[in-house]
């Protein structure tokens, strides 16, 4: 699987090239073995002797050596025409230099310099139409006038033909070598924020420091090849820049791949060391070209080998190393390590292409004239835009799960509750209504069970008449229905149990010959008492009642409720009798009400007295919820 990445990474960057290089040069173009130039002096005057022949070269350039002569040099181009005609042009590639271009004589570029600022790529592809009037029918020439700031004056590539093929070859090579990388260096750039701004996981923070280093190095190294400087630099500046920018970005990378196959640390020491020796020698060429000049340009003549050479190894073992990792891993990141291979196969063949002078593999009649690396920086920027982005799409996703993944625990966790609150809902029911029926038991054992009991023992005795039979039965009654009416209204407020009283025990009063009247001046203020409470108030008020009818000889009988301060009730039966006699006021019946009062947190006073008996009933706010 690896090897097969590697192959398809392979071809895949061949093609581009090829297509590339074919687009950038003119069909009619084709290489002459040599092109005769002339040395000429500052004012442009040709210097006295034979002409000299530039040879071509793999580059491709025709190099004309003028060692320590005049910087400029004239070449002479030749070529036949049958006919003058029309649509004709001269293309000219990419030469540094370029100062005038004459065609029999005739003006084609006057002599400004076209670049005059100098840096690692100057010069610009350029055609010239020929006027047709300038042409003739037989030899016909051109002249182009170059300078250099070295001992060799160079003449790119050239073609005389159709001016669409020039027009679309000078488009080609304005699209490859300016346009591409200026959206490279823009991806480049924002590759670089993006890395410095998102929150990396810690695992990460390493590799993308190396990685911000490796974008960083790129981007100026592309700078720097394809853009001219904002001044003039010299040739050694400008050589000792260059080759800083070669080894920085290829170490840069080899650091990165080192780190990102997570290889043993005496590796990724191994790749730092290289890195500054290669830095090191390329200081130290340059100082030696200074102060010593031409006797150094075979030493300086070394180092695009040693960089080729570190090239080869570096890169080749990254390209292994990014394969194997594509194969390998299941981490997402196949686009960003297919970008890393395409660059770096990029650099590989710009370095080496530096120091063997590479064609395009099978057709050795197309040799690289661009630095493939610069517009290969699109893949990288572009590959590690894509990587963040999946990263942050992955993160989106995670936090998407992992919300979802929460969400269903929540709803599992409240189904849960709520199937727990409900049992213990029921189960509270079920020990309410337990208690409830207890209370009741408990409440007809002590009250209507007693006053039975009694009544059996005495009617068994014999020592009973009929009329106590009726009252112990009428009584026992009584008691059965107060225990319902607390049961009926214990979630009703109390005014509401007072008016149930009222409807009970009117008849009775009525029946005895007396007047009832009732007043309820509290209304529905007071909260449900419960079924405990109100069962006691009821037999307090029963009780009082019973002994009015009984005892108290009165022609009326009144029940009247108020709110007190505090927010109490009280609630009062009174008669207009001759009083209680004082046998029932020490009984226990008095002494039974006032324990019942006491039990739901109330107060009772009697007061008896020849105008009539009143007993009242104080409740406190918080004796509603004795229950």
């Amino acid at each position: 699987m690896s090897a097969l990445i590697l192959v398809t990474v392979q071809l895949l960057f061949w093609l581009l090239v090829a297509w590339g290089e074919t687009a950038a040069r003119p069909p009619s173009m084709a290489a002459r073995q040599w092109v005769e130039y002339q040395s000429l002096d500052e004012a442009g005057t040709p210097i006295a002797g034979p002409l000299a022949r530039a040879p071509y070269d793999i580059d491709p350039i025709y190099n004309a050596p003028i060692g320590d002569g005049s910087p400029r040099a004239a070449f002479l181009i030749p070529f036949d025409l049958e006919a003058p005609r029309d649509g004709l042009a001269f293309f000219l590639a990419s030469t540094p230099g370029l100062q005038q271009i004459e065609v029999n004589g005739r003006l084609l570029q006057p002599n400004v310099p076209l670049d005059t600022l100098r840096g690692a790529s100057d010069g610009e592809a350029v055609f010239y139409m020929l006027p047709k009037d300038a042409l003739k029918a037989g030899r016909n020439q051109i002249r182009v006038l170059v300078e250099t700031q070295s001992a060799i004056v160079a003449l790119a590539p050239f073609s005389i033909g159709p001016a669409e093929e020039a027009a679309g070859a000078v488009k080609a090579v304005e699209l490859v070598g300016k346009t591409l990388p200026t959206v490279a260096v823009s991806f480049l750039l924002f590759a670089i924020l993006l890395c410095l701004v998102v929150n990396w996981p810690p695992q990460d923070r390493r590799r993308v420091r190396a990685l911000i280093v490796l974008l960083a190095v790129w981007m100026a190294r592309t700078y720097f090849v394809t853009f001219q400087t904002p001044f003039e630099i010299p040739f050694l500046l400008t050589y000792l820049i260059y080759y800083l920018l070669e080894t920085s970005a290829l170490m840069a990378f080899g650091r990165y791949v080192a780190i990102e196959s997570q290889l043993a640390p005496n590796w990724q020491r191994a790749v730092t060391w290289l890195w500054i020796a290669l830095l090191v020698g390329t200081v130290i060429a340059t100082a030696l070209g200074f102060f010593m000049g031409p006797p150094a340009q075979h030493l300086m003549k070394r180092l695009p080998q040693a960089v080729g050479i570190a090239s080869l190894l570096v890169g080749i073992g990254s390209l292994v190393l990014l394969a194997r990792s594509a194969a390998r891993s299941s981490d997402g990141r196949l686009i960003e390590r297919a970008a890393l291979m395409l660059c770096i196969t990029a650099f590989l063949v710009d370095a080496a292409d530096s120091a063997f002078a590479l064609t395009v593999p099978f057709v050795p009649s197309l040799p690289l004239t661009f630095y493939i690396a610069a517009p290969a920086g699109i893949l990288l920027g572009l590959g590690v835009i894509m990587s963040a982005a999946r990263e942050a799409t992955e993160a989106r996703r995670t936090v998407m799960t992992a919300n979802q993944v929460l969400a269903d625990r929540l709803a599992e966790r409240e189904a849960e509750l709520a199937q727990t609150h409900e049992t213990q809902k029921q189960m509270l029911q079920r020990q309410v209504v337990l208690e409830e029926r207890q209370r009741i038991v408990r409440d007809m054992h002590d009250g209507i069970g007693g006053q039975l009991l009694g009544l059996m023992m005495q009617v068994r005795s014999g020592r009973i008449e009929p009329p106590q039979v009726e009252a112990g039965l009428q009584s026992s009654i009584a008691d059965l229905r107060l225990i319902v009416d607390s049961m009926d209204t214990a979630e009703e407020s109390l005014s509401e149990t007072l008016r149930s009283l009222e409807h009970r025990v009117r008849p009775q009063v009525e029946a005895a010959g007396m007047v009832f009247r009732f007043f309820d001046t509290a209304g529905d203020a007071m909260a449900p008492p419960g079924p405990r409470a109100t069962l006691q108030i009821l037999r307090i008020l029963q009780e009082a009642v019973t002994n009015a009818i009984r005892h108290s000889g009165a022609s009326e009988i009144t029940l009247d409720s108020s709110l007190v301060s505090g927010g109490g009730m009280r609630i009062a039966v009174s008669d207009n009798g001759g009083g209680l006699p004082e046998t029932l006021r020490r009984g226990r019946g008095l002494k039974s009400m006032e324990t019942r009062a006491a039990a739901v947190g109330g107060s009772l006073s009697v007061r008896s007295d020849r105008e009539g008996t009143h007993v009242v009933l104080v409740l406190p706010p918080d004796s509603m919820t004795a229950d």
